[in-house]
């Protein structure tokens, strides 16, 4: 038949799609298809990419299918046909040298969405921030085995870790080892191809792809990286559409064997309205935690930003801000800056003073000291379990309930060393701090009743002691 009445025939179908989807959504996935010709039952379609195919095949098949059986047959297949924009002569579609046939029942699989033959390799913006060094990351216990792992992953991209996942709370270094990581490898070999960015800035550039109809150009950017880097991946949360796309490129990049490096506020299991195929694909290389910082590692990483500020501060300054903070390295560094800024324009010196003004605009610790014994004296009479018991060797349920929920909460209101709250509570070394700490949150997540306890606890701490 005639290209015509390929035409034709194609017209029809579309008419029946448009009953099933919004205006929007068909302009997007069916306005760039074209009919090239009918053969009896086989309809050769024309599409722009493979990304386009398989995203097409993922999720309109349904459409598609009934659309195709009520116009052709029950019969019907269709064949593919690739075109896509030679970049030396803009405007020129080329075809495939292979055509994809696909029986409407069961579509192909497509291995390599993002594979586009034909597309010269450009130049990507890598978007790295220079200042960020494994030189200048403080390495602690905290942050020994994260740091060692993108140390490796940085001089072997790709062979490794991947992907390589790291998390945990806000302010403890995440970006700066994803940076890191992209400066190291970029400084080893320059003519790699990386990229950082936000998973914000990736979601934006997609939605303004979508309105400018320009989806295979944003697709097209990712095609050639050796080293993809994405910060705060818990905020696809939610948006399906980011999630697809970037599935469909991490499967491209993983295949490749490039490398990807993604940072989260949560573990992968913790992930909420994710798709499981991407929290699946999350967890196929290495999965590592960013812990707080203790009290030395603290006090080295405040070391270092006055060294790099050129601010020099007292012994007992450096305590007080160590012992009062969140255990958050942003806000350390941000501590410093105000308190070079106070001392400077007011011509004054950095005392405890001037310590207690710049903290109190960070956190109200500063107002009231919130002591281990304060908090183990409200957890007894909270489970009315005597505090001698609690920091005895009793291993009754009650009791190791209380001792743990106690070094759980001396650990988050007092900042004080893990090895300090073990001493306090019995003698215990730092590693059962630890322990108690982890089997307190396994509880919370697993345990209904044990969950409304701790908050109910945590309730009464808050309000007694002043804290946040």
């Amino acid at each position: 038949m005639s290209e015509t009445s390929a035409g034709q025939t194609w017209h029809r179908v579309l008419e029946e799609i448009r009953k099933n989807l919004s205006p929007k959504l068909f302009t997007t996935w069916f306005s760039p298809i074209k009919a090239i010709k009918i053969d009896g039952m086989i309809l050769t379609l024309e599409v722009p990419n493979e990304f386009f195919l398989s995203h097409l095949e993922s999720n309109y098949l349904t459409p598609l299918k009934e659309a195709i059986h009520k116009t052709i047959g029950q019969r019907a297949k269709i064949e593919y046909q690739l075109a896509v924009d030679d970049y030396k002569k803009p405007g020129k579609n080329y075809k495939s040298g292979t055509t994809n046939q696909t029986n409407i029942n069961k579509p192909d699989q497509i291995k390599n969405p993002f594979v586009i033959p034909g597309i010269k390799k450009i130049h990507i913006e890598n978007n790295l921030n220079p200042a960020y060094q494994f030189d200048n990351f403080i390495e602690g216990h905290c942050n020994r085995v994260a740091r060692q792992a993108a140390i490796q992953v940085a001089n072997r991209p790709g062979e490794l870790f991947n992907p390589l996942l790291i998390y945990g709370d806000t302010g403890l270094g995440k970006s700066h080892l994803l940076q890191a990581i992209g400066n190291s490898a970029n400084k080893r070999n320059p003519k790699l191809q990386i990229m950082y960015l936000t998973s914000d800035r990736f979601t934006n550039q997609f939605i303004q792809a979508i309105r400018n109809n320009s989806t295979n150009d944003f697709a097209i950017q990712f095609q050639n990286l050796d080293l993809l880097l994405v910060d705060d991946i818990q905020y696809f949360s939610g948006k399906a559409g980011t999630q697809e796309m970037f599935f469909h490129l991490f499967n491209q990049l993983h295949q490749s064997k490039k490398q990807i490096v993604l940072s989260s506020d949560k573990a992968p299991k913790d992930l909420k309205e994710v798709d499981d195929r991407l929290i699946s694909r999350f967890k196929w290389g290495g999965t590592l935690e960013l812990l707080n910082p203790d009290y030395e590692t603290l006090m080295a990483i405040l070391q270092a930003k006055c060294d790099e500020k050129d601010l020099s501060l007292d012994e007992g300054i450096r305590e007080t801000l160590c012992h009062n903070l969140k255990q958050n390295i942003r806000e350390l560094e941000g501590i410093i800056i105000n308190l070079k800024l106070l001392s400077t324009v007011n011509g004054v010196k950095i005392d405890n003073k001037l310590v207690k003004e710049v903290l109190t605009s960070f956190t109200n610790r500063a107002h009231k000291e919130v002591s281990i014994e304060a908090i183990l004296s409200i957890v007894s009479d909270f489970f009315g379990v005597p505090v001698n018991s609690i920091l005895g060797k009793s291993r009754t349920r009650n009791v190791v309930q209380a001792r743990q929920i106690t070094m759980y909460f001396s650990k988050k209101y007092t900042n004080k060393p893990l090895a300090m709250i073990g001493a306090a509570l019995g003698g215990k070394d730092h590693s059962t701090v630890i322990y108690s700490c982890e089997m307190v949150e396994t509880s919370i997540k697993t345990d209904q009743k044990y969950e409304e306890t701790f908050h109910k606890l945590e309730k009464i701490i808050v309000k007694t002691l002043g804290v946040k």
